[in-house]
């Protein structure tokens, strides 16, 4: 049996192959290319070229063949092959990729996407040879089911396990939900944050409390349930939600201090509620490199909204010019403005502000830029107009 690249992709990556092969040589051309460096312009021609020419070829050179005896898949870089009788089984990962295992522990081959009659050939494989996945799946749930370290019978092992599982499905629902919240519509912003502040602890605690049932990574063959979803999704929105509402005036080695003290803090206390969780982690040194990193981000966003939401110094005020204004559209559309020098900033500043500020000011307005101490002696700053409310009040 024999599978090439299906049709309709030939057609496209030729299309897509000559357009970047010949823009290349454009960039060859010193009429295209007068206001580039020689250096630049060859770069980017070579770059170019070599792209083109490779989508082109290894669509021509992508073969895969299946005999009585092997399997053989070509691509343009390499070619791998392996006896039918040394295929352990297969994985299916994300975004329709399809991997097939060899009993040796040599790295799994990647099916090429974009095959004629691809879902043909991976039936072929599903009727022949077992999902690695699903094997090790009833592998580890059977040897969690027979560890009395999860409780004194099996029945009653599969009924905490089941309920584990129920909190972890919960859980993932809620970081997903909060940080959508977060994104899209952060109000009320003082609720939002105490709830995004509190959600990794939750999750920690879940792992403590459940004594090694729950780990600190989630995978597709293992039957353990995770916080991971959780404790991931609320830091990266809390981070999200203070980077976007507050605006830092500097961050000295006083704010470095402070930071490095709350890090180690947090997580010292997240190692050892978690160190069951730990103790069987494959990756130890990586897990505790993870475990520090989101253990800065959390305490960024601790530092940074207790810093400022309970700041209760007196403002310095500057009046400022407005020089700029312009809306920004992507995936999102964002409100900027850009002000005339004020305090430490020499050079103009640019501010990103929220639509209804944003409509309420014009070019050559003066705006009143508030200055504060920091209730941890963090300096930060908003924009107010006419006496307006901060700009993290008006978002």
């Amino acid at each position: 049996m024999e599978y090439r690249i299906a049709k309709g992709w030939r057609i496209f990556a030729y299309i897509f192959g000559a357009a970047f092969f010949t823009g290349g040589f454009c960039f060859l051309i010193p009429l295209f290319t007068r206001s580039l460096p020689i250096w630049a312009a060859l770069f980017i021609a070579l770059f170019f070229i070599i792209l083109g020419a490779g989508a082109f070829l290894d669509t021509m050179r992508t073969l895969v063949i299946i005999d009585e005896h092997a399997l053989s898949i070509a691509r343009l870089l390499r070619t791998r092959s392996a006896l039918l009788a040394e295929i352990d089984g297969y994985r299916k990962g994300e975004k329709d990729t399809f991997f097939i295992v060899l009993k040796s522990g040599e790295r799994p081959i990647p099916l090429p996407r974009y095959l004629e009659r691809r879902k043909e050939l991976i039936e072929w494989f599903e009727e022949k040879y077992e999902d690695i996945d699903t094997r090790e799946l009833v592998k580890e749930t059977n040897i969690l089911l027979d560890n009395d370290q999860f409780g004194q019978t099996r029945e009653e092992r599969a009924s905490r396990l089941a309920g584990a599982k129920k909190i972890d499905s919960i859980s993932t629902v809620a970081g997903i939900g909060l940080f959508f919240w977060a994104v899209i519509y952060p109000k009320p912003f003082e609720t939002l944050m105490y709830v995004l502040l509190a959600a990794p602890a939750v999750g920690v605690y879940i792992t403590w409390y459940y004594k090694g049932l729950m780990r600190l990574d989630k995978k597709k063959s293992s039957p353990y349930p995770s916080m991971l979803l959780l404790i991931l999704m609320t830091i990266l929105a809390a981070l999200l939600v203070v980077i976007k509402a507050y605006d830092l005036y500097g961050f000295d080695g006083h704010a470095w201090s402070f930071l490095l003290g709350i890090t180690i803090s947090a997580a010292a206390v997240c190692i050892a509620a978690c160190q069951q969780a730990i103790a069987v982690s494959g990756k130890k040194a990586l897990t505790y490199v993870v475990i520090v990193f989101l253990a800065g981000l959390f305490s960024f966003s601790l530092l940074v909204f207790s810093n400022c939401h309970y700041d209760r110094s007196r403002p310095r005020l500057y009046h400022v010019e407005v020089t700029r204004k312009w809306i920004h559209t992507g995936k999102g559309t964002t409100y900027h403005l850009k002000l005339s020098p004020w305090g430490k900033y020499t050079g103009e500043e640019e501010l990103s502000v929220s639509k209804s500020f944003y409509q309420r000011v014009n070019t050559r307005d003066s705006v009143i830029v508030a200055l504060k101490n920091g209730r941890w002696g963090l300096p930060w700053y908003f924009l107010a107009h006419g006496g307006g409310s901060p700009r993290i009040n008006s978002q």
